[in-house]
């Protein structure tokens, strides 16, 4: 025989391509074949050959226990003095609440149109030096009296600052400037400085961020804000709803004027949500509403960057429409700083110049102003624990640049003359606030029977009641952490921990109904959805969403959690108890949850029961929810903002990675600081945004790739999840399985990007209307949402397995 020749090497390499391509070919006929088997019933012949890390197969071989998902990202829990002990060792005395009843009074006066001045918010960025801020408070006292008939001006006093992703948080959080957190003495000297202030006779606002706080300084506040980072959270409107003082809502960071006028709406409304009592208990606090919420104008940014101003008579007429149509009699103050000055210090004057025009010709819509500034002109940098404090220059804001007190006191000129010229164009002689002389005197009269006494003229004027909640340590213990859940839940966190690596090509799927509000029905459906993952396990990290808790655009149902009965009755104890339960029969039978977490309390109760959280649209800018995620055991999901706002979940993601300080309470109820490790198993969720009344998606592949790109810039893993529902369906549910074929376009052709889908899901389509203590429970269907329109499970089934097949034929 004749010797065979060898190859040349561009033979070779044909040959070798031909054969991988036949390689590959013969893996997707048998993934595909697999798959068809599954659907058949059948025991599949062959499994996905998948990227595993050599730390997950250990993993899987040990037993796990409560510490291996429990307090994983937590450094240390340490105690909060209680707030009683701080109110008695700096106590309000009665001239101070008589004080702040005036103030508050006053401010509420002006808000109704009883008195016809402005309020004029004026002060520092953020206080971060006790004397330089007292030393203000006596300039800003003169001005005080000599404007006095004009206006009514109050010190900002901010003791918080939320930042776009990390640094110096304020006064409470690092009172000594160095990341040194000690919040205990922090919460002390912001008290002191409150006390020292009203005793000045100047006023006091500050800006709430979380709902334990207030507990220690609220009484002593006339005016507070909700910052543009939170006005859409639901935990800060419910906080709101129970402030002693008149509340601003600022419009969105994005300029989004509607969710600072709904934020008004559901403060006036009643509210039960978790805090702490003033002997630094966990509690509920039930709240009668708080009818002095008004809109906050501070301009905002387009997705190109670009500020947008909004002080101008067209944007306050825009928003006089919004509230009127709300049922809101219009009341607006309008911030000087932020973007309606570009950011830039210097362009407050000019703010302040156009509201004084438009007050000049007669408009009442306006009702304030907010002015940053300080006994200094601009800015200086602090990193804590880097900055040499002795450095700083007095005086000067560490935060936002401000105007310096000398060029404040033009402004404040010019604003009260243009109230005059207002009075002299209406011919109305000046309106005041009615005297509070009888209720005064009542003050100093009662202030002799104690402490408790002279605080029911100034705290909890819009609680109804604050009762108590059981201890989580308790729940555990009714409740406990087995074995077996914990082994459930630790696998399906280092699986998505994988995929969100790298280290695992599957998808992950978070799946199921809007909102639980039926366990029977929810433990049906995760039968059914467990066989399914059982069956696609190859392909898909199927995980159960199990959402408790429902932010809403206004006020109605929120949730299983805080409303089990859906009657109005907030038995919150039993709705914890509720959710902890469903959460471990779901564990025992093998099924993964995911949840979403609005608030930092409870977690507590059942964070170690959970697979992967969201934190929604509502709250991605919040800073309190950021740090929580820096606590969190679990991988967590950043949803981009309502507006379509993809950068404050990228800014989210890089700051939940840090480690934070923040209040919360300890398995035994108390209130306490935790003190986190940072989470680095974050990852960005698309959801669609809206822009006025038009919904826009983003999981087009161009998007997808831009946010991947963005993710890897910031120094993240470029992994996204795709939210089938809200925005990107248009709000609706029947939308979802096309925005299911367009994932399963991109899959196929290789985004790796991709890393996971949301489906709204239940037993049967659509939903229902629920009005607690209206509704009558009985009437509701089974396995149909109560919230959000869902797709039926049959047509959810077909979603998973055209998502399963897309990676098989991915090349």
């Amino acid at each position: 025989a004749e010797p065979t020749s060898k190859a040349t090497p561009t033979q070779a390499g044909v040959v070798s391509k031909a054969m991988s391509t036949a390689d590959l070919l013969s893996q997707v006929l048998a993934r595909l074949k697999a798959i068809e088997s599954r659907l058949d019933g059948a025991e599949p012949t062959s499994k996905k050959p998948k990227i595993e890390s050599a730390a997950k197969a250990n993993d899987e071989r040990k037993s796990v226990e409560r510490k291996d998902i429990d307090d994983v990202r937590i450094q240390e829990i340490v105690p909060v003095v209680p707030p009683h002990c701080i109110l008695e060792d700096l106590v309000q005395n009665p001239e101070v609440a008589s004080h702040v009843m005036e103030g508050r009074q006053q401010v509420d006066s002006i808000l109704k149109g009883d008195d016809d001045r402005l309020f004029v918010v004026v002060g520092p960025c953020s206080i971060h030096d006790v004397k330089a801020a007292k030393e203000y408070a006596q300039k800003l006292k003169v001005a005080a009296t000599k404007y006095e008939k004009d206006l009514l001006i109050i010190m900002r006093v901010y003791f918080e600052k939320p930042r776009t992703t990390v640094g110096w948080k304020g006064l409470i959080n690092d009172p000594h400037l160095d990341g040194s957190y000690r919040i205990n003495e922090g919460l002390r000297t912001a008290r002191g400085l409150l006390l020292d202030i009203n005793t000045i006779g100047v006023h006091a606002g500050v800006e709430f961020l979380d709902t334990i706080s207030p507990q220690y300084i609220a009484d002593l506040v006339v005016w507070g804000a909700i910052g543009a980072r939170t006005s859409e959270s639901q935990v800060h409107r419910e906080l709101a709803s129970g402030i002693s003082a008149p509340v601003g809502f600022k419009n969105g960071t994005s300029g989004n004027l509607q969710i600072a006028v709904d934020a008004c709406q559901s403060g006036r409304g009643a509210h039960s949500f978790l805090s702490v009592t003033k002997q630094g208990m966990a509690a509920i606090v039930h709240t009668t509403g708080n009818d002095a919420c008004h809109v906050i104008l501070r301009g905002g940014q387009s997705p190109a960057g670009d500020y947008e101003s909004n002080y101008d008579a067209q944007s306050l007429n825009k928003v006089e429409d919004k509230m009127e149509g709300a049922g809101l009699k219009p009341a607006v103050v309008v911030d000087c700083s932020h973007a309606n000055s570009c950011k830039k210090h210097t362009n407050q004057p000019i703010v302040s110049r156009e509201i004084a025009k438009q007050v000049t010709q007669g408009n009442t819509t306006i009702k304030g102003v907010m002015i940053e500034s300080n006994l200094n002109a601009g800015n200086q940098k602090l990193a804590p624990g880097k900055t040499d404090l002795s450095t700083l220059e007095y005086g000067k804001s560490v935060t936002d640049a401000c105007i310096d007190f000398k060029s404040t006191i033009p402004m404040l000129e010019e604003l009260a003359a243009a109230v005059r010229a207002r009075r002299e164009l209406r011919k109305t002689k000046p309106k005041r606030s009615p005297s509070l002389k009888g209720r005064l005197e009542r003050v100093t009269a009662t202030s002799k029977e104690g402490i408790d006494s002279v605080y029911c003229w100034t705290d909890d004027i819009h609680i109804k009641k604050i009762s108590p909640l059981l201890p989580p340590e308790c729940m555990h213990r009714e409740l406990p952490c087995t074995e077996e859940i914990a082994k459930t839940v630790f696998e399906a966190r280092t699986d998505i921990q994988n995929v969100i690596q790298g280290n695992d090509d599957r998808l992950v799927v978070i799946v199921g109904p809007c909102s639980i509000h039926d366990t029977k029905a929810a433990m049906e459906y995760a039968k059914l959805l467990k066989a399914e993952r059982d069956t696609l396990k190859d392909d898909l990290v199927i995980i159960m969403r199990v959402y408790f808790e429902k932010p809403r655009t206004t006020v109605g149902w929120k949730g299983l959690i805080n409303d089990p009965d859906l009657d109005g009755t907030f038995k919150i104890n039993q709705g914890l108890r509720l959710a902890r339960g469903l959460l471990a029969d779901l564990a025992k039978m093998g099924l993964p949850a995911g949840v979403e977490f609005l608030d930092v309390m409870s977690p507590q109760y059942l964070a170690e029961f959970v697979s992967w959280g969201a934190i929604g649209a509502r709250t991605t800018e919040s800073q309190i929810h950021r740090e929580l995620v820096s606590a969190l055991s679990a991988p967590v999901g950043f949803k981009n903002g309502t507006s379509g706002n993809v950068k404050v979940a990228i800014d989210a993601c890089k700051a939940s990675k840090c480690p934070h300080s923040f209040l919360s309470i300890t398995k035994q109820g108390l209130a306490s600081v935790v003190r986190t490790k940072g989470n680095d198993s974050t990852h960005v969720i698309l959801r669609g945004g809206k822009s006025g009344k038009m919904y826009f998606q983003n999981y087009d592949e161009t998007t997808v790739q831009k946010v991947v790109d963005k993710m890897k810039a910031s120094g993240l893993q470029g992994k996204v999840m795709v939210d089938m529902s809200h925005a990107n369906s248009c709000k609706d549910h029947k939308n979802q399985p096309t925005v299911c074929k367009a994932i399963c376009k991109q899959l196929e052709a290789g985004q790796n990007g991709l890393m996971g889908v949301m489906i709204e899901s239940h037993l049967n389509p659509g939903n229902q209307k629920l009005k607690p203590g209206v509704t009558d429970v009985s009437s509701l269907k089974y396995g149909v949402s109560v919230t959000d329109a869902c797709m039926d499970f049959e047509t959810t089934k077909k979603c998973l397995y055209a998502l399963a097949v897309s990676l098989t034929l991915t090349l």
